[in-house]
Order: structure tokens, then C-alpha cells, then sequence
């Protein structure tokens, strides 16, 4: 009798010998026709007991089984992780630069930030690469507020200044574009960490630029020896904005900036400083700019206030005409660019901060032309018996809301290019916001000192400018933020604004 694998029901004696039992009770025949005792049958529960030992003896081994699997599988990963080398160490100067490539190199449009890579990635110069790790760790510092990479930046700094001098005094190496990028560089460094020369530098003038004179002083040096290259007129570019910036933030200590940028000569400056609309802008604020007491006797000086709103009105229109032919087009090997040069226009965002500069400008011009009728109404009502009704009567009404449509203008840009959809709605850090904040920062700081815009609107954009800086890393913005509240614009006796000592 084959055994089954069941418990036999079969009396003892049948089942010792294999034969199959008849299951006669109380004895089987079979035994007792062959003349056998038959001992009888297993009890039930000796069946029963049998059948859960065989189910708990399965249940074991299955545990048994499952527990020697995993712990082969756990020696095979061992052994496959003990293989594997470990962790490479990444230097904060590599790990920087990879943020700073992120937040201001990718598709910014800045033609003088399209260049810093190639430089980072292939020239050798010590000073060059001391600047750039000192402006990628100090962005990186800020954006972590980690004050340990902000010590490690500002070393970096101290050694491509002590590398830039001994660069300088080597003719050769003063030649090399590495010097250039390196007087770039650390001017970007001043934006980013622009509070500590308040107190280290006392030149008033270029307080916030301390490497503009001498990046002019080398832009010259070049041009006397025929180094007429693609990377000094974006450097120059570049100086350019920031002089145009500061004159029309800070319009008691603009000039002086403005005045060695307009003494620069070079073969490659094949025309104007500034484009025509600019150039216009500038002349027009520098006009404002003359006391009253200088304009003549009343008539005249009725008069000259009459054209010179006029004026104004026509260039804010003109600059609005500007803003709005600025169209994206496709990457190409020699990209259209705007606003003098800065920019290239080959991205929405590059478009949309090309067009608020533009209006940033023109709002600036209608907040000078709101000063020239205030004084004009005020030096009309002094002095109304000595005009007669016909004079007044050839000057065009004022648009007095212009400059609210251009404010309104300028925040949806802000809104646009920062990702500021709502009045309460700020975005996290992403990619590019630190070269948006940077493109950015001039609408915002002309409006946020602005006296025609409400406080209300001035709380919304001290905020963003609160914000943009802890997420970019882009310490200017902090540092307007934070001055807002100390340094109000207050106008002066002929509607002029005054910012004292802002930039």
C-alpha cells in the first residue's frame, strides 16, 4: 500500500504488513482469517494530532525559507554595496557656481551675464576665478543665510583683489580678458553685498560702484591698443546701465558717473552713448534740474516751464512707443538687442524686463513733468495778474493720469517676470529669479521711491523687494528694502524729488 501522505486508517497489523485492510470492526477479517491477533485501530485523534504536526512542520520550513532568502539577499547587497566607491565630496566653490549658473546665466539675456561661464569654465587667470568664486558664494550665502560661506566668499575676494593688483602690473597679463571679467565680477559682488561699503568706502560718488573708475581706466588702456572686442562693449554696456540707473534714482549724485562715462572714448563706440530715447531722457532730467531762479523774469519763465512740459509728455510718449516694439526673436548668432545694448531679447522674460525699464524711464519723466506743473500752477497763481488769459491758453493740458497707467503698467511686468500673480501671492525660489530680481530692481526702487505712488503701493513693493533678496541672494534688494523707511523722497521748492544719499 503506497502511503499517501494521509494517516492510514488501516488496523496495526495490516499496516505493518501493507496490505489493504478490510476496516472491519471491532477486528478486521483479514487478520483473523489468517489465523492473526488484529490489534485493533489508531485512535481519531492520533489522526488528527498527526495532520497538525504535517501543517505546523510546513508552516516552518516555509518561515525557515523565506528568512534564509532575505538573508542571502541582504549578503548579496552587501557585497554589492561594498563594491560601490563612496560619496564624492563636492567643493561649496563647485557646488556655488552651480546655483549661481542656475539663478543668473540661464537664459537671462544680460548680454555682460551670457559671457561669465566660458570664463569659468576655461580661463586659467587666478584673479578671474577668485572673483567668481567670491560672487557665487556670497549669492549662495545669502540665498542660505549661511554666515560661514559668506567668510569663505569675502576671502575668495580678498584674493582676486591681491591677484587683480599683481595682474595690473603686468602689461601682459593687464591685456588679458581675464581682468576685465574680473573688475565685472566684483562690481556684481558689490550688488550682492552692498551694505558693507557704507562703511569702508567714503567716496560718496561711487559709493556703491567701487570698481567703475578703474574698469573705465582699463576699457580706455584696451582701446589705445586696438583691443576693440565683443566683451568691452558689453562690460561697457553694462557700466552704462548702471550709471543711467543711479541718475535717475538718486538725483543729486547721478552726474558725476555719468560725466567720466560721457568723456570715455574708444574706436569701437561707432555712435551715440545712449540710444536716441535715453539720450532725450537724460537731457530732459538734466533741464528739470535748473532752479526756477535761473529760468528768467515770469513770462519767460512761464514759458520755458510750458516747453518744458511739453517736452516731457512728448518723450514719455516716445518711450512708450519703444516699450511696445519690443518683440521677441528667435536665438541668433548676432541676437537684436534693447535698452542700450543690455539686453538680449530672445526670451519672454528678457522682453518683459526690457519693456519695464523702458516705462521705468518714462515713468520717471512724467513724475518730473507732475513737479514742472505743480511749479508752473504755483508760479501762475503768485503771479496771475502780471500773464494774460491767451498765454496759458496755447499750454496743452497735463494727462494727469498717465503716470497711474504707467505704474500700473510696470507692476503687471513685475507681477509677470518675478511670478508675483497676486497682491499676496509669492512664489518660492526657482530657477532665474536672481538675474529676474536683478533686471527687476531699478522699476521697483524708482517706483518704491516715487512720490506719486501710493503708500499702499509702496508697501507692496518694499515686500517683494523683502523677498526677492532672502530668495535671490541679490543683497541690493534687501538693502533698498530696508532703506525705503529711513530715506523718504521728499520734493524740493520746484517739484523736484530728492532721494537723499540713496545710491
Amino acid at each position: 500500500m503506497v502511503n499517501a501522505g494521509r494517516r492510514s486508517k488501516c488496523c496495526f497489523t495490516c499496516r505493518q504488513r501493507r496490505i489493504k485492510c478490510d476496516l472491519q470492526k471491532p477486528h478486521c477479517r483479514r487478520c483473523t482469517d489468517s489465523g492473526r491477533t488484529c490489534p485493533g485501530y489508531p485512535e481519531p485523534w492520533d489522526v488528527l494530532l498527526r495532520m497538525q504536526n504535517a501543517f505546523a512542520k510546513r508552516k516552518v520550513q516555509t518561515r525557515v525559507g523565506k528568512a534564509m532568502s532575505a538573508r542571502r539577499s541582504e549578503q548579496q547587497d552587501r557585497r554589492v554595496v561594498s563594491s560601490i566607491p563612496c560619496g564624492v565630496h563636492l567643493p561649496a566653490e563647485l557646488y556655488s557656481w552651480s546655483h549661481f549658473y542656475r539663478d543668473y546665466s540661464i537664459d537671462s539675456g544680460f548680454t555682460f551675464l551670457n559671457i561669465l561661464p566660458s570664463f569659468y569654465t576655461n580661463s586659467s587667470s587666478v584673479c578671474c576665478q577668485e572673483a567668481l568664486h567670491a560672487v557665487t558664494l556670497a549669492s549662495l550665502a545669502r540665498q542660505r543665510q549661511q554666515s560661514e560661506l559668506m567668510v569663505r566668499a569675502r576671502w575668495h575676494y580678498g584674493k582676486a583683489i591681491t591677484a587683480l593688483n599683481l595682474a595690473l602690473n603686468d602689461p601682459v597679463l593687464t591685456a588679458d580678458d581675464s581682468v576685465l571679467i574680473t573688475l565685472l565680477t566684483l562690481s556684481l559682488f558689490e550688488t550682492i553685498v552692498p551694505e558693507c561699503l557704507e562703511t569702508t568706502l567714503s567716496d560718496v560718488d561711487f559709493h556703491c560702484h567701487i570698481h567703475f573708475r578703474g574698469t573705465l581706466l582699463l576699457l580706455r588702456w584696451r582701446a589705445q591698443r586696438c583691443q576693440n572686442s565683443d566683451l568691452d562693449k558689453r562690460v561697457f554696456a553694462f557700466f552704462s546701465y548702471i550709471c543711467l540707473m543711479s541718475m535717475f534714482v538718486n538725483h543729486e549724485s547721478g552726474d558725476s558717473k555719468w560725466s567720466s562715462l560721457e568723456e570715455f572714448t574708444a574706436p569701437w563706440i561707432d555712435g551715440p552713448l545712449l540710444e536716441p530715447i535715453l539720450c532725450r531722457a537724460v537731457q530732459f532730467r538734466r533741464r528739470v534740474r535748473v532752479p526756477l531762479t535761473e529760468m528768467g523774469h515770469h513770462t519767460s519763465r512761464l514759458e520755458e516751464l510750458s516747453k518744458l512740459i511739453n517736452d516731457g509728455v512728448s518723450i514719455s510718449d516716445d518711450l512708450e512707443a519703444v516699450a511696445t516694439s519690443v518683440q521677441l526673436s528667435p536665438p541668433t548668432e548676432q541676437q537684436p538687442t534693447a535698452f542700450n545694448c543690455l539686453l538680449e531679447v530672445s526670451t519672454k522674460t528678457a522682453q518683459g524686463i526690457a519693456r519695464s525699464l523702458y516705462r521705468t524711464i518714462r515713468y520717471h519723466i512724467m513724475e518730473l513733468v507732475t513737479g514742472l506743473v505743480m511749479a508752473l500752477e504755483a508760479d501762475w497763481e503768485e503771479h496771475k495778474g502780471t500773464y494774460t488769459p491767451h498765454r496759458l491758453a496755447d499750454h496743452q493740458p497735463f494727462p494727469h493720469e498717465a503716470p497711474v497707467i504707467i505704474l500700473d503698467q510696470i507692476c503687471g511686468e513685475i507681477c509677470a517676470v518675478l511670478g508675483f500673480h497676486s497682491a499676496g501671492d509669492m512664489k518660492e525660489e526657482k530657477a532665474g529669479m536672481a538675474y529676474r530680481s536683478f533686471g527687476m530692481f531699478f522699476p521697483m526702487v524708482i517706483l518704491l521711491f516715487s512720490s506719486l505712488a501710493g503708500e499702499g503701493k509702496k508697501v507692496w513693493l518694499k515686500e517683494r523687494l523683502q523677498f526677492i533678496g532672502e530668495t535671490s541672494g541679490l543683497g541690493l534688494a534687501t538693502y533698498a528694502a530696508g532703506r525705503a523707511a529711513l530715506l523718504p523722497a521728499v520734493w524740493s521748492t520746484h517739484g523736484r524729488i530728492h532721494y537723499e544719499g540713496y545710491y
